[in-house]
This record gives structure tokens, C-alpha cells and sequence, in this order.
């Protein structure tokens, strides 16, 4: 299974609590390419839930903050027949609706809508063994999602952001597997507010067990996987708004996120189960998050190389 960027993170009351990039996604399945010449589709499901909004500290700052998330994706993938040297060729596209709730003292507000779409340039290799799994590329996140900056919160986040990644997979036994994706994320400017949310790097990982894989393909248990999860996010420049600091420190943000995941995978696909609680955040919400993510080819090979 695939899992790169797709939703639009809230803009809080605050950008500075906001990214693009949706966390905590890369953790299975993660270089994954369609096998050239497929289409395959991917979809997202997450529950996502605060009540602390941390400070530069890491305390709570804002009494009565309650945030809550429910987010579909919907992703395309596909490679090309044709080899660029060692590599092939991936184009992908992300549309996601997106329920926000947000609540800060006697304020609320919720809203149902489109999220920010992403284009996807990809190139995709595999060694011959097939025990790793790379992908190179690029994410562009568009202002195409509803946006108003009088209201308290939105599905669109109304700036550009550019994300150039390294995505892994990599078998070290027949019954072990880490994944996981180094990306930054460069924003532009919000030209209703004229705030620019500082640049990030974000890592996710994952590390798989199938206890079972000894066992025969036909047999259940042969298919699934148990897991520990997570990602690190560090913003390393500072927001502005007008070219001027927001204090305290730029508001930069961090966090460092971990749960279990269990997956399950088939012939042509396969499903993931995971939970993650953010355990360090700073300038930014601390989030619950549960997730429902999985893949099947449309066109093309049922399997993967």
C-alpha cells in the first residue's frame, strides 16, 4: 500500500498549527508503486481529535480549545511502461472532503468541504531482489479549497506549498519491514492575511512484523502484520506576517507522534488499521488520530513487481 500526502490540515486560529502534509501517513506499503503500466486507487479515512493547543513550552494555552477532524481521500496512481533508465515514471492526484470542528472558549465553528487538492510527480525503483523500495518526487498543494479568512476555521488553507520527498520500503527479513518518508515542506504566502507559515521537515515511519509469514499463503494469519508507527516534525524557519516574526521564537512547531498499526494485504492489495497520539508537540495541536487506509489496483497487474 501507498501513502503520501492528501488532505489539507486545518487552519487553526493560528496558521502556525497548520501543514499541508498530512502526517503519520507513510508507515506501510510506503514506495510502493503501481507496477508499470496500473492505476491504482488508494483511499484515506481518519478520525482526528485535540483539546490542547501547546505553546512554544509545550503547555496548554488556549482553555476550552477542542478540535476534532473527519477527513476521505481519495488517490490515483500511475506508472508508466516505459523505463527511465533504472527508474519509471509516476503521476498521482489527491482529492479529499474534509468535517472540521473547531471550538476556542465561547467561539465554534464547523464546516464540510473540499480540502486543498496535490499533484504528484513521481519516479519509482525497486533493487532486483526486491527488498527496497524507493520514491523520488514532488508534491504541489493548490488553494483549491473553500477558504474565508473571517471565519475560525477552514477546509482550505489559501497558499501554495511544495513538497520534495524520499520515500522507503525496505524488506530486512521475510518478516520484517521499515518504511517511511523524509520530506520539506516551503509555503508561500497567504495573500488574504499576508501570514507565511514557516518551512518544515517531517519524518514518518514504521516498522512491520508478520509474525505469520512462515505459515502457508492460504492461511489467514499468513497476511498479517503488526506494527509501531509514527512521525517527527520539526519547522526549522519562522512564521511572519507582513515580513515580521510572530513571536514567541517564529512559533515554530513540532511534534513527535507513535501508536500500533495492523495491516492485512492480498493478491491485489491490502488494508491498515493504526492509532497514533502525539507525545511531544509544541505550537501546534496535540493530536489522537485513527486511520483506515487501503489500496486496490483500477487497470493494469494485480500485484506489485
Amino acid at each position: 500500500m501507498t501513502a503520501l500526502s492528501f488532505l489539507s490540515a486545518p487552519a487553526l486560529a493560528s496558521e502556525g498549527g497548520a501543514t499541508h502534509y498530512p502526517t503519520d501517513i507513510n508507515t506501510i506499503g510506503a514506495a510502493y508503486a503501481p507496477p508499470p503500466g496500473t492505476l491504482e486507487l488508494y483511499n484515506y479515512t481518519t478520525a482526528q481529535w485535540s483539546h490542547t493547543l501547546a505553546n512554544n513550552h509545550g503547555n496548554e494555552t488556549v482553555p476550552g480549545f477542542s478540535f476534532h477532524a473527519d477527513v476521505d481521500a481519495l488517490r490515483t496512481l500511475y506508472t508508466f511502461k516505459q523505463p527511465i533508465g533504472p527508474f519509471h515514471f509516476v503521476l498521482g492526484g489527491v482529492l479529499n472532503i474534509n468535517h472540521l470542528k473547531l471550538d476556542v472558549g465561547p467561539a465554534s465553528r464547523s464546516v464540510t468541504n473540499l480540502g486543498d487538492i496535490d499533484a504528484e510527480t513521481l519516479l519509482s525503483y525497486h533493487t532486483p531482489d526486491h527488498r527496497l523500495f524507493l520514491l523520488f518526487g514532488l508534491d504541489t498543494y493548490a488553494p483549491t479549497g473553500r477558504y474565508n479568512k473571517t471565519k475560525l476555521i477552514s477546509t482550505g488553507l489559501n497558499y501554495w506549498s511544495f513538497d520534495p520527498n524520499v520515500v522507503f520500503t525496505y524488506h530486512a527479513t521475510r518478516k520484517i519491514t521499515f518504511n517511511g518518508q523524509a520530506l520539506l515542506e516551503f509555503n508561500t504566502e497567504n495573500n488574504a492575511t499576508h501570514y507565511q507559515s514557516g518551512d518544515m521537515f517531517n519524518l514518518d515511519y514504521g516498522m512491520n512484523y508478520r509474525a505469520f509469514a512462515d505459515r502457508p499463503e492460504s492461511s489467514f494469519v499468513h497476511h498479517l502484520g503488526f506494527g509501531i508507527v509514527g512521525n517527527y516534525l520539526k519547522q526549522f524557519t519562522d512564521d511572519t506576517v507582513d515580513g515580521n516574526t510572530v513571536g514567541p521564537g517564529g512559533h515554530r512547531g513540532e511534534e513527535f507522534s507513535i501508536g500500533p498499526q495492523v495491516s492485512y494485504d492480498w493478491r491485489f492489495g491490502g488494508i491498515a488499521f493504526k492509532f497514533e497520539h502525539d507525545v511531544v508537540v509544541r505550537n501546534r495541536p496535540s493530536i489522537n488520530a485513527v486511520w483506515v487506509q487501503f489500496a486496490v489496483p483500477l487497470l493494469g497487474a494485480p500485484k506489485h513487481g
